[in-house]
């Protein structure tokens, strides 16, 4: 056993860290939209996309999204200029000129975005609804074999294609596969409504002319050989808990790093593929019914951010304790790591391939350790 001489954790009002989550509403009865132009960058060039495919984007895709609106308060008219990049898209110094150049001629700046990051507003302008694909535009097609994931994120609905294998599947949401000639609809068990509703007409867009989606619904009527042939008999993401999902009051899951020397000591982070140094710091997790600590691989010496990370992970299990079903339990994830199915499914933009490489998960339930000391002897030391 290593000795330790720990200092006091600093205070913290985490009344103040948290605070509700306030769901996303447009206000119309503020802003008035006027135009919405969707534009694929390449090189010099922004062409034009058309029709029902501006809410359709391809992770090879650099676009440029220009929303202009009038603000009914004072009667101007505004622009908001989005860059989107998609996973597999690149961005040289050519394409950062354009959109420089467009900001510039629409008298605005730029608002960079990734995929999987989607700000609520950027996916109103389109429409409410937004679809990402794999490939290209030129060379999708709809008789592919694919797999796509349906959501509802603050009302909004965000369809994601992936990867066709069962690792993808998770029983919070509804799923589109489209499978030698056949379109699937599957509902997990924590699927909503409205996830239910644009999935089955998602797969109506898909299906092919006369032919109809074929809808199953977890542990009801999803008993269908072919469908779990072509997926694969591995594990997937079915968590008991997400059956609560569809009562639950809050469903979005939330993120802080951890930094026990820096006030304010845990920030909110909007998206972890969005942090530059993840292998670095510390974070806390709310996937709502369980709680993780995530500590990335450089971090394993961080001695005061994860005793911080545990010690609010214990408070935040303790306040959510009277709204869910259980007390939430606490884990610890080490990187680098296989990440839990469930976790990496309630995020939209985690990168398995770019967070960790070597297995190793530590994990056991903290979430009864208020009353007894942290043995933090238990975690990987840094070397």
């Amino acid at each position: 056993m290593i000795a330790h001489q720990d200092e006091p954790l600093p205070h913290i009002d985490l009344d103040k860290v948290f605070v509700p989550q306030v769901e996303y509403r447009p206000s119309p009865e503020k802003v008035t939209s006027i135009s919405v132009d969707v534009m694929s960058v390449r090189g010099a060039t922004a062409a034009g996309v058309k029709g029902s495919e501006m809410n359709v984007l391809y992770d090879s895709e650099l676009m440029a999204i220009v929303h202009r609106y009038k603000t009914k308060s004072t009667g101007l008219v505004e622009t908001t200029l989005w860059s989107w990049q998609g996973r597999r898209s690149q961005m040289g110094e050519r394409e950062e000129r354009k959109l420089t150049d467009m900001a510039r001629h629409y008298g605005t700046k730029l608002c960079a975005v990734r995929q999987g990051c989607e700000p609520p507003e950027l996916v109103h302008a389109l429409g409410g609804q937004l679809a990402t694909r794999q490939g290209t535009r030129s060379h999708w097609s709809a008789e592919n074999t694919t797999m796509h994931q349906v959501r509802s994120v603050h009302g909004q609905i965000l369809i994601d294609e992936h990867d066709l294998h069962v690792s993808n599947l998770c029983s919070a949401f509804s799923y589109c596969l489209t499978l030698l000639g056949t379109c699937y609809v599957w509902h997990g068990k924590g699927s909503l409504p409205e996830e239910r509703q644009a999935a089955f007409g998602y797969a109506q867009y898909l299906s092919a002319e006369g032919t109809s989606p074929l809808e199953l619904v977890e542990q009801e009527s999803d008993d269908n050989e072919m469908f779990w042939t072509l997926l694969g008999d591995a594990d997937y993401a079915n968590a008991d808990y997400w059956k609560w999902r569809p009562t639950s009051v809050t469903v979005l899951p939330r993120i802080w790093r951890v930094d026990a020397l820096s006030p304010p000591h845990l920030t909110t982070v909007p998206a972890l593929s969005m942090q530059p140094n993840v292998d670095s710091s510390v974070y806390l997790i709310d996937c709502i019914w369980e709680l993780f600590a995530l500590v990335g691989m450089k971090a394993r010496g961080s001695r005061q951010d994860i005793r911080l990370a545990l010690s609010a992970a214990m408070d935040l299990s303790s306040r959510n304790e009277a709204d869910r079903p259980f007390k939430p339990p606490i884990h610890v994830l080490v990187l680098p790591s296989k990440l839990p199915l469930d976790l990496r499914l309630h995020f939209r933009d985690v990168d398995e391939e770019q967070m960790v490489g070597v297995f190793f998960f530590f994990s056991r339930d903290l979430s009864q350790l208020r009353e007894t000391p942290l043995r933090m002897e238990r975690l990987p030391q840094k070397t």
